[in-house]
Order: C-alpha cells, then structure tokens, then sequence
C-alpha cells in the first residue's frame, strides 16, 4: 500500500485557492470602478458644502488612531495567553507519516463507520489585498494535536468608496480511507473552535465604511473525481455601523456529499477552514483569531462506508 501523493493534494488546493482569490479580486475591482464614480460625487459635494480638506483628513486620522486602540484592548481582553487544553504535540512529519501508514490506516471491507483522528496531510494559505490599510494573515498546523492555528486581521484606510483592505486564510486537512470492497463514502465532520473576533464600522453620510467578519468550514471526498464542496457558515458578521467583539468557542458538525468509491484505492477527505475579513474606510477593523494557544480543533473524521 502506498501513500497519497501529497503533491497533487497541494496542488489542487492552490489551484482551487488561486481562481477563489481571482474572482474576489474581481469583485473588488468591479466594485471599486462603481466606487469611483461615487467618490467624485461626494467629493464635489464636500466641497460645494465648504467642508474643509484638513478638517476630512484630521477626521480619518482620528479614527485611525481610535481604531488602532480598540485593537490593542481588544486582543488583550480575548487571547487567550496561555494552553487550556491539550498541549501541542511535537512530531516529526516523516515519522508521522509511517505511524499513519503503519499504524493507523482507517480501511473498511465491511459496511460501517470508521473514525479518522490524525490527518494524512496539512496545507495553508494566506491571501491578501491591500490599499493603504493594514492586512496580516498567519497560518500553520499540528497533525498530531490535530489543530490549526489561523489568524486574519484587516484595518481601513481613507474614506471608504475605493479602499478594500482584506484578508482571507486557508487551513486545510486531509484524511485517508482504504476501502477493500466497492460502496459509497461519506465524513460526518466535527468542527470546534476557539478563538475571538472582532468588527468595528463607524459609517457617516459622507464616506462609504463597512466591515465584514466570515469563518466557514467545508468539506469535500477525492477518488478519482472531486465530489461536490459542502459548506458550513460558521460565524459571520457585516455593517456599516458596527462595534462588537468577543469570543468564538463553537461546536457544529455536518457532514459531507455521499460519493461511490471503487476497492482498493485510497479515498480522501479534504477539510478547509476559511477566514475572510474585509474593511472599507478608515477606523474600520475586522479580525479572526485562532492562533496560538487559541486554535481551530478537529477531533477526527467518521468515514461511513456502505
């Protein structure tokens, strides 16, 4: 028995990742060729109003600075500082790896429902577009603590018409199933989160802010074709006048698409994380946080085989 090509799983993340981004960044330029035009307009307007151009800009550079500090108290009031749970484990990924096909291969001659707990494989991504704000984005795992550890954080800049500042983080999973008889599969996968958000959008008639938080979970099986995405929204958050944070301890599961599999050839489980954040306009914030000790937790995959 040989093990999955790691390359093709790495590959076909990136392409999938690389034409996900590409329409994103479309619909920003899109949306910004509309903004264009609008910014004109209320700039001629501002300006037949006889608002003074220092009194807009020290406006924008106050709520930058506000921003800026509701930052720093919110993540010293939501990050976690120290482990709560289990600690993460320190394993080589070759020597994992022939534990895994050793040791733990999930396979299945009969029908029934087989549990998956280490993953086979661990990819990462981290976008981002970027027009005068702030955007950070990190992302890494642990296959043996079976954790992501993804972070994204966008500020604002300017008054909101043409500015996008944004970020989106990718974390990924696979898991391996080797069943020994022709049948269909399908993953009942548990998803538990532990982490904190934050969304700050202070919109006024003159300007175009807005601030958008988004965490989603999917799941998809690999024998031979793709079967189709299903997606779990597990937060989210958008306005233009908004001012929340907190913290993000959640549990859900669901499951994936059914898919017929042949024998004897490895069927796999991609599991993704996504962390989108989006900020218009100065003193906008959005962010998603589940780095370190925080974390993305996946307790395992249940293979049911029929």
């Amino acid at each position: 028995m040989e093990m999955f090509d790691k390359n093709f799983l790495n590959e076909a993340s990136e392409m999938e990742v690389a034409a996900e981004v590409a329409q994103m960044e479309q619909a920003i330029l899109d949306k910004k060729e509309q903004g264009q035009e609008s910014e004109a307009e209320m700039l001629e307007l501002i300006k037949h109003l006889k608002f003074k151009p220092e009194a807009i800009e020290a406006e924008i550079q106050k709520e930058k600075e506000l921003a800026e500090i509701k930052a720093r108290e919110t993540e010293e009031a939501f990050q976690l500082q120290k482990e709560e749970g289990l600690c993460v484990e320190t394993v080589g990924e070759e020597i994992l790896d022939q534990l895994v096909l050793e040791t733990n291969v999930v396979s299945g001659g009969t029908p029934g429902h087989y549990l998956d707990v280490t993953p086979y494989h661990f990819w990462c991504h981290v976008s981002r577009h970027n027009e005068g704000g702030v955007t950070r984005g990190s992302c890494s795992g642990s296959r043996a603590s079976r954790k992501m550890f993804l972070y994204a954080h966008a500020q604002g800049d300017g008054l909101g018409w043409t500015d996008d500042n944004d970020v989106t983080t990718y974390g990924r999973f696979f898991y391996a199933f080797w069943p020994r008889k022709i049948g269909t599969v399908r993953v009942f996968l548990p998803v538990v989160t532990r982490g904190w958000y934050q969304i700050r959008s202070n919109d006024k008639w003159w300007n175009s802010k807005e601030a958008v938080v988004d965490l989603r979970a999917s799941v998809r099986l690999y024998q031979n074709y793709w079967s189709p995405t299903v997606e779990r929204r597990l937060f989210r958050r958008a306005d233009d006048n908004i001012n929340e944070s907190g913290r993000l301890d959640l549990y859900q599961a669901f499951y994936s698409a059914s898919m017929a599999v042949g024998a004897n050839k490895w069927v796999i489980a991609q599991v993704s994380l996504r962390l989108r954040v989006e900020t218009e306009g100065s003193g906008t914030l959005a962010t998603l946080s589940f780095r370190n000790p925080d974390c993305i937790f996946i307790p395992g995959v249940r293979f049911e085989f029929a």
